[in-house]
């Protein structure tokens, strides 16, 4: 378990013990867990020893090098990754090992990963749709580590001004203003999109937080938010809160959205452990090759029923 000793990893670790897989945390810190192995994957030298007489190596790490991935590629194995990655680093890793080995799944937790498959759904019946929208409520009490706060803050920093849109969702949210993040970016879905323009929104579910960030972006001052008030530890201390979650999936046309799908779960970091789980159980199935992300080898109806018996439910929404 690659980050094992981050807010998600750890998460993600306990899923997996729970569900009867021994399981081996892993990081660049010491650490007294039963079964721990060092590893630092700026040291791609450290790996062989960490990786070795494992079924699965998952992974919670967005490394730029991608150094655990090319190494199963390359001597064979599985390995999950349920990070951000670029929707192209599969197709490159890919042509980068020749003739690969092993299987490596990117973008395989929540978003992306369970909504990819939801998106592809949707945009198959929506063939017309030009865009795809992608929105995920925060919850100040969820789970959240430093990577999930620098992701925050990075997303809303990169511009002074946000788009923010008004969307429909379930209760207890109902209509909620979500903030548009990463401008330009696929966020791990351009694959599913199929050339069409992704955009990826957050909306926070606390009511003067949310106020407070839309009049930061109403005067423009967003560039200017503080890192510190997002790096903030949440959750409780086993990090497995159970914050009501939902993931927005919209087709539009122009101005005219043609569909919506929504994923509810309770706890994003939860949720994003049950779809790694869930993924890593059905790639151990399969005898492909390679570097995918989840729409390369799966399809909604594949995997529906499991990821609910999970916990995470998937519906179609009224659009007006």
């Amino acid at each position: 378990m690659i980050g094992a000793q981050g807010a998600l990893g750890n998460v993600v670790a306990e899923r997996f013990a729970a569900a009867g897989w021994t399981v081996h945390p892993a990081g660049r810190r010491p650490d007294r867990r039963e079964g721990f192995r060092r590893l630092d994957l700026d040291r791609p030298e450290t790996l062989s020893a960490a990786l070795k007489d494992v079924d699965l190596v998952v992974s919670t790490v967005a490394h730029a090098g991608l150094s655990a991935e090319r190494m199963v590629l390359a001597r064979g194995g599985v390995l999950v990754n349920c990070s951000h990655a670029p929707t192209r680093a599969a197709v490159e890793l890919t042509r980068e090992a020749k003739e690969p080995k092993g299987t490596v799944l990117l973008n395989a937790g929540l978003v992306p990963g369970i909504a990819n498959l939801v998106a592809a759904d949707l945009l198959e019946e929506r063939p017309r749709a030009d865009c795809l929208e992608v929105a995920f409520t925060v919850f100040s009490e969820g789970t959240a580590g430093k990577a999930g706060g620098e992701f925050a803050h990075e997303g809303l920093t990169t511009r002074s001004h946000h788009r923010v849109v008004e969307l429909p969702l379930p209760e207890p949210f109902g209509e909620l203003a979500c903030i548009e993040v990463f401008e330009g970016e696929d966020g791990g879905l351009g694959g599913v999109a199929g050339g069409r323009r992704v955009e990826t929104y957050l909306g926070f579910a606390d009511r003067s937080l949310n106020l407070g960030l839309r009049a930061a972006n109403a005067l423009r001052l967003m560039r200017l938010l503080p890192r510190a008030a997002f790096a903030t530890e949440r959750g409780g201390k086993s990090g497995t809160s159970r914050e009501p979650t939902a993931v927005w999936l919209g087709a539009r046309r122009g101005a005219e959205r043609l569909g919506a799908s929504v994923i509810e779960c309770e706890g994003d970091y939860r949720a994003t452990a049950a779809a790694a789980r869930l993924f890593a159980q059905r790639l151990l199935t399969l005898n492909r090759p390679g570097c995918f992300n989840p729409e390369d080898l799966f399809a909604l109806s594949d995997l529906q029923v499991a990821a609910e018996n999970g916990g995470i439910r998937i519906a179609r929404l009224p659009v007006h």
